[in-house]
């Protein structure tokens, strides 16, 4: 029988409808609940709490990837995404009906682990799924359901706020995780014969320490302080236990060869430091365009759009190119786009420039990193063995999760950081960070604070997505002198 040459052929079908609806009830839970918190807070109290509403998914879902890869491996998908799922729609039901702020915390807790069983799944089954000729294409497919929820996200959640409540953004969960159930229930491969005897070890020492590397990470830069030096060697100290306890075992939760040594290290860590500088620039564009250039609530939401169209773009695009060039190529050209794309953003921030200027080069940073994360999730299924898929693709994932949450600290903590010595108070950008608007109350010169510091946080980025670029040459020399058992144009460039 004839290979299948499309993600929708008939035999493929059912598996790709399922990967495709996890993601888009993963990516809508991730893109519409923030729309919610106005509503949370003023129905619920609880104020100081709010954070968490957003902080406990995250935490619980990075951790949860981990874990969740290490059973894909030792069940297989189907098993996993059938208990991902219930989990994922029973924590977004209980966040629903929450009476309190503190049970609705602990729902997202709960929906948090869901979340990162799901994004686990949804990554390993594409390479056990498909052909390795659609492997690029069956991500380009996933991203592209990214890319669409990143418009209709918030936009549903604005529909569902509009005529009904806040709950309603937690309970339309449960219609569309029945979904797909219903479509995935069969159609997802088990553990196959050869990996029976494959069982990774699922320590909860290891999972814990994983949950403190997360977390002091994200204190280190949340507010860069005396506090951010301690708060990062703790992080560094967690990440290296968990590694030495991992060291040499064949059923290692997060091995150092599926996150430091060659060539699974080197990749995770390239994709993580250029998402931190493009995600971090990505997520305050909002502020600059409403806080700096004193747009209105249209042209503010439709500002994080170039960036998101971009990078579906990019991945689209790199997922045909493949076709003709290796996915290194395809990953490091990607790359080498982004940093250079920031700067430009960055400059022409400083420069008071037209915000037409900002969002092209926006667009093309966008472009770069969908190009690159999309062939870089390519390579990685070139390079593991199918019995430590599932693990290795959490280790990534896992790593990548943490160029988003740094990202999103570092940038916003050298903004306020800008902020607050130029104007002393930077209550004016909280208020925006909490609300997502603001006019321009407070004058010009509040306005060219927040102008100077989005210019000044994006150059910071433009350099740490640049240092994307040394472990991927490393990488690079490793795959032109190690041959691989993967077909080498697979894996080394062209």
């Amino acid at each position: 029988m004839a290979t299948p040459t499309s993600i929708f052929d008939p035999r493929l079908r059912g598996a790709t409808v399922a990967i495709l609806l996890i993601v888009a009830l993963s990516a809508f839970e991730g893109l519409a609940v923030a729309a919610a918190l106005p509503q949370v807070a003023a129905d619920l109290g609880g104020v100081a709490l709010l954070p968490w509403v957003i902080t406990a998914y995250l935490l619980t879902s990075g951790v949860a990837t981990i874990a969740a890869g290490a059973l894909v491996d030792r069940v297989g998908v189907s098993a996993v995404f059938r208990v991902s799922v219930v989990v994922f729609v029973i924590g977004g039901v209980l966040a629903g009906v929450a009476p309190t702020m503190p049970l609705l915390v602990a729902a997202r807790v709960l929906q948090g682990i869901g979340a990162g069983a799901v994004n686990a799944v949804g990554l390993s089954a594409v390479g056990l799924v498909f052909p390795r000729p659609l492997v690029g294409r069956a991500f380009a497919a996933n991203t592209t359901v990214w890319g669409v929820m990143g418009v209709a996200g918030p936009a549903i959640a604005g529909g569902l706020l509009a005529v009904a409540s806040w709950r309603w953004v937690f309970l339309v969960n449960l219609p569309l995780g029945a979904v797909a159930l219903a479509v995935g229930w069969r159609n997802l491969p088990g553990r196959p014969a050869e990996q029976a005897g494959a069982r990774a070890r699922l320590d909860p020492l290891n999972l814990a320490l994983l949950t403190g590397f997360t977390l002091l990470s994200l204190v280190a830069v949340d507010a860069l302080g005396w506090w951010s030096v301690p708060a990062a060697l703790g992080a560094l100290a967690c990440g290296a236990v968990v590694l030495r306890r991992n060291r040499g075992r064949a059923d290692a939760l997060v091995a150092p060869r599926h996150t430091i040594t060659q060539p699974l290290g080197p990749l995770a860590w390239a994709i993580s430091l250029l998402l931190v500088g493009a995600i971090g620039t990505q997520s305050f564009v909002p502020l600059l365009v409403s806080g700096a250039r004193g747009a209105g609530p249209a042209l503010t939401a439709w500002s994080v759009l170039f960036f998101v169209i971009g990078w579906t773009s990019g991945a689209n695009v790199a997922s045909r190119l493949m076709d003709r060039f290796a996915p290194f190529t395809m990953t490091f050209g990607g790359a080498a786009m982004v940093p250079p794309a920031l700067l430009g953003v960055g400059l022409a921030a400083g420069a008071s420039a037209s915000l037409v200027v900002i969002f092209a080069f926006l667009f093309v940073a966008g472009c770069g990193t969908g190009a690159s994360t999309n062939s870089g999730l390519t390579l990685l299924q070139a390079l593991v063995p199918s019995e430590e898929l599932g693990r290795a693709t959490a280790a990534h994932q896992f790593i990548r999760n943490q160029g988003f949450a740094l990202g999103n600290a570092l940038v916003g903590a050298v903004l306020l950081l800008v902020v607050a010595r130029a104007t002393g108070d930077v209550e004016l950008v909280s208020e925006v960070l909490a609300e997502g608007t603001a006019d321009v109350t407070a004058g010009p010169a509040v306005a060219a604070a927040i102008e100077s510091g989005f210019a000044t946080a994006t150059l910071v980025g433009a350099a740490v997505a640049a240092l994307a670029l040394w472990p991927l040459l490393s990488l690079r020399h490793h795959l032109a002198t190690n041959p691989s058992p993967t077909p080498v144009d697979a894996t080394i460039p062209h």
